[in-house]
């Protein structure tokens, strides 16, 4: 059986992206510089060891490109999600290593897919320079999950968009280990999430190093799980989390509508 793909990113939607960074500073992650793309959003990435969170805002809505028939908008999607559900994780990103595969398999496994997107941008490196990268998407949906997104990634530039100055963090951070989803009928938001992920179903949904963890609820993506090196030194970067059992909980409020869970 082909590798389940592993968490790329997680797509955080915020109003205001300096006061975002901000927020993820506060609490001891390194965030890179803000970097425009050419529909319409910015962003300022929070690089771990493999996978990241995007922080993004809308930068020039004259620029984004409707959705239509099977074109995915990225923007449009996100502009959509802020205006009816405010900041917060929009966006579940899983790693690809050949975007045409991921939209093969999910055809033949009967999910909604999109129109293949390809897109470059300019990322400032930690010297002060500018270096392109550049990126291909496969965009996936859901009915029982209405205005979450779910797409993958294939990097072309892997050798530019790394950078481990940007991998290092006050709070130990290292990566995103699983993402938890929420939706109204289980049974169909796990049957979509194998199929997405390629996954396996254990008590949650093993990727290859990550995890997908489903309950019923509303369709949200209400929390992520990161591991740090040491979860003691990190508490010292992190004045607002919670202690619950063996990890830290950074409260949804603090972290731009996403609740951050910490563990060793």
């Amino acid at each position: 059986m082909p590798t389940p793909r592993d968490i790329d990113h997680i797509v955080v939607m915020t109003r205001d992206l300096a006061a975002a960074q901000a927020a993820w500073s506060a609490c001891g992650f390194t965030c890179t510089p803000r970097a425009v793309h050419p529909f319409g959003t910015a962003n300022s990435l929070i690089q771990l060891q493999g996978n990241f969170v995007e922080l993004l805002e809308i930068d020039d809505a004259s620029r984004i490109e409707e959705a239509a028939g099977d074109r995915f908008s990225f923007a449009g999607h996100n502009r959509d999600f802020l205006a009816q559900r405010g900041e917060g994780m929009s966006m579940l990103v899983l790693a690809s290593g050949d975007r045409d595969a991921d939209l093969a398999d999910w055809r033949t496994q009967g999910l909604r897919v999109y129109e293949p997107f390809d897109f470059e941008r300019q990322a400032k490196q930690p010297d002060g320079s500018s270096q392109r990268v550049a990126f291909s998407l496969a965009f996936a949906s859901e009915p029982s999950l209405p205005g979450l997104g779910f797409f993958t990634c294939q990097q072309h530039t892997p050798e530019v968009f790394w950078k481990p100055d940007y991998q290092v963090h006050a709070n130990g951070a290292q990566r995103i280990a699983s993402v938890q989803v929420t939706g109204p009928d289980p049974e169909a938001a796990d049957t979509f999430l194998r199929a997405f992920s390629g996954g396996r179903r254990t008590t949650h949904i093993a990727l290859d190093r990550d995890a997908l963890t489903l309950e019923e609820g509303a369709p949200a993506f209400p929390e992520i799980t990161i591991r740090v090196a040491d979860l003691d030194a990190a508490a010292a970067h992190l004045p607002a989390a919670r202690r619950e059992a063996d990890t830290l909980v950074v409260p949804a409020e603090r972290l731009t509508g996403v609740s951050v869970r910490f563990m060793r």
